[in-house]
């Protein structure tokens, strides 16, 4: 009997070895005055606008209920993940490249300056219009939550970017789901996001929440990531 247990003890133990080895620590969201691969906070929320506005809203990560088009327009050496348009719980499922840093928003609120709100000319009393309109926003987010790896982050409140201006391209079948004018409009974000260094290969765990006071709208986003290296 005592031989039986102690083999069944090393059994056990090689198993939780074995979990704890595959599941790889992310690591904690790099401060805002970071850097990522020659990109700042502020640029990547630009770039992070850029690329989801431009994604057809029948394959738009923001629209996925599972995870199955996260990788839709992905490309270089950062990868976006995003919340829903929907407010409430969403749990994906994605694989992604080892290697790779991850950028995403806990909670943000954007402007987009087209005809169609009856904006004007983008200009700098425009851009300070739009500044402000977001922010105030923003200023009344709350219940603000980043999880990494099982590990709840206390720094979210130092989050906070007023991202670069981007120029955003929205296409007809677009995640608003009415038309735009063609060309390029200018965009700006505001919000709490995080850059985390590359992930090494294996599988994490990242769960962002939050909402604002402002809107009424709050979220709680699951992803269940695996870092492949091929």
């Amino acid at each position: 009997m005592k031989n039986t247990h102690a083999r069944i003890t090393t059994v056990a133990l090689g198993l939780l070895l074995l979990v704890t080895s595959h599941l790889a620590l992310a690591g904690k969201p790099l401060p805002t005055s970071s850097h990522a691969f020659g990109e700042g906070y502020p640029e990547l929320t630009a770039d992070w606008l850029e690329w989801v506005l431009s994604i057809p809203g029948t394959v738009n990560p923001l629209n996925d209920p599972d995870g199955s088009d996260a990788a839709v327009g992905q490309s270089g050496k950062v990868w976006f993940l995003v919340g829903n348009t929907t407010g409430g719980s969403t749990t994906r499922t994605v694989s992604i490249p080892a290697g790779k840093a991850v950028f995403f928003p806990i909670v943000n609120f954007f402007w987009v300056n087209t005809p169609e709100f009856g904006d004007p000319e983008w200009s700098p009393a425009q851009e300070a219009v739009a500044r402000a309109t977001i922010g105030a926003v923003v200023d009344t987010a709350q219940n603000l939550l980043l999880q990494i790896d099982g590990e709840t982050i206390a720094s979210v409140g130092n989050l906070r970017v007023r991202g670069d201006v981007g120029s955003c391209t929205i296409p007809d079948d677009n995640v608003f789901g009415f038309p735009f004018a063609p060309g390029a409009h200018p965009c700006v974000a505001d919000g709490y996001w995080a850059l985390l260094p590359p992930l090494s290969a294996g599988a994490h765990a990242i769960r962002f929440a939050g909402g604002f006071a402002a809107t009424g709208f709050a979220l709680d986003v699951t992803y269940h990531v695996t870092a492949r290296n091929h």
